[in-house]
């Protein structure tokens, strides 16, 4: 076993939370270079951006594909009624016997580079599996459970009308704003409201209660199904931007894991593997020290309410400091592979810790 990593020290708790969505003068971008079916056996399909269409159906051909290692499911339905596709992988064993691992991603709308890694990841899993020993115990030790688009609503209205769209869909009587943030809709310190806003037209507005949203309501139940089928050993739901590898606490700040936890230095050990690919430097550390207060945040809903053993947030590719002048949240399309690639490492590094500790 490698010797524990020194965490990046990185506090920066004056980062302002986003700019709320002006109803009135919403800029309407559309999306550029939008492809639908391309080989699901082929790395072209990771060269550019897809419809959300294209990603159930990248999915469906994976499986199809891989029917001995894969089944699809749908934790549930969106406010418009779209599914939340996701694909469970297993080993040769079967589906169900082993603990679980859970992905998500794209659930805040905007951040597209999180489906494409996600399902380079399940890709890289099912592709690998009868070549390299590594994915084949990976597959054979753990099930995963992986949900490219967990924000299906958001994610049409950001290639359709507005590219930096973050929330759901969902309206609300009484007010004239749209959308729930998917990522303070969880039920856990939901209540507190230094981590999220209470209005409705804000990029982080909790909404009215805990999982009034039915895309957190659906994932929820799934995973709570998951927890009690086969436990969750490890939880990460996908972001940009930030290159950051967040455990928890997002909520309070002034909560903290006890010192020497194995969440905390598997979080250094992550971001040290995806630096190693590329040169990308991921900082690790408390979700609440690297970013900013984050309430009812899925992460920390899997850690402290489901009983997780490993959660985290992870922001892609680019980093804070030059984020913007990098394309931000439009991250380019030729840095998708490499993220992917960054990703993928990662997980492998980290699959191969947790099976034995």
């Amino acid at each position: 076993m490698k010797l524990p990593v020194t965490l990046l020290p990185f506090t920066n708790r004056n980062l302002s939370l986003p700019t709320p969505a002006s109803p009135k003068h919403e800029v309407l971008e559309l999306p550029e270079n939008l492809t639908v079916n391309e080989s699901h056996d082929s790395l072209s399909w990771f060269r550019n951006y897809h419809d959300y269409q294209a990603h159930v159906d990248y999915l469906h051909r994976l499986s199809d594909e891989y029917p001995p290692l894969t089944r699809l499911f749908s934790a549930g339905k969106s406010f418009e009624k779209r599914p939340i596709s996701g694909i469970h992988l297993f080993g040769k064993s079967g589906p169900g016997k082993k603990p679980a691992i859970v992905f998500l991603g794209t659930i805040h709308a905007r951040e597209w580079i999180t489906s494409m890694v996600t399902e380079y990841i399940a890709y890289s899993l099912l592709r690998y599996y009868d070549v390299d020993k590594d994915v084949e115990y990976a597959l054979n030790s753990f099930d995963f459970y992986i949900v490219p688009v967990a924000n299906p609503d958001g994610f049409v209205y950001s290639q359709t009308k507005n590219r930096m769209w973050r929330k759901n869909r969902q309206t609300q009587p009484g007010a004239s704003c749209i959308g729930r943030d998917l990522n303070r809709n969880w039920d856990v310190h939901w209540d507190h409201k230094a981590g999220a806003s209470t209005w409705p037209c804000h990029n982080t507005y909790r909404g009215p209660k805990a999982f009034d949203a039915p895309e957190t309501m659906a994932l929820a139940t799934e995973l709570q199904a998951i927890k009690e089928r086969q436990g969750i050993r490890l939880f990460i739901d996908w972001h940009s931007f930030g290159q950051l590898v967040m455990h928890p606490y997002g909520y309070p700040c002034t909560k903290h894991l006890p010192p020497f936890s194995a969440t905390s230095w598997l979080a250094g050990e992550l971001a040290d593997a995806m630096r190693k690919v590329h040169g990308t430097e991921y900082r690790a550390g408390a979700a609440c020290d690297l970013l900013y207060p984050t309430s009812g945040d899925s992460a920390d809903y899997a850690f402290e309410v489901l009983g997780a053993d490993y959660a985290y947030t992870i922001e892609l590719r680019p980093g804070l400091d030059s984020g913007f002048k990098e394309g931000g949240f439009r991250l380019p399309e030729e840095q998708i592979l490499g993220t992917a690639e960054e990703a993928w490492e990662g997980v492998r590094h980290v699959v191969q810790f947790i099976h034995h500790y």
